[in-house]
C-alpha cells in the first residue's frame, strides 16, 4: 500500500470516529471501546474506498451497519 493510501485511510478513519461520536455525543474513549469490540476501524481499513465517497451521515450509518 502506497503512503498516500495509508495517510488516506488514517483520515478516514479520523474523521469517521469524530462524526460517530459527535453524533452520538461519545467520548473517542468510548468509541474506541466500541472499537475493541466491533474492530471498526479494521472495517475501515479494509475498505477505505467506501468510506471515501460517503457524507458524515453515511459513514455513522456504514458503521452502524
Amino acid at each position: 500500500m502506497s503512503e498516500k493510501r495509508i495517510n488516506n485511510t488514517i483520515f478516514l478513519m479520523y474523521i469517521a470516529t469524530e462524526n460517530y461520536c459527535r453524533k452520538y455525543h461519545i467520548s473517542t474513549e468510548d468509541f474506541l471501546k466500541l472499537d475493541e469490540k466491533y474492530a471498526i476501524l479494521n472495517y475501515i481499513a479494509e475498505c477505505p474506498d467506501i468510506f471515501d465517497s460517503l457524507t458524515k451521515d453515511e459513514m455513522v450509518e456504514e458503521i452502524e451497519q
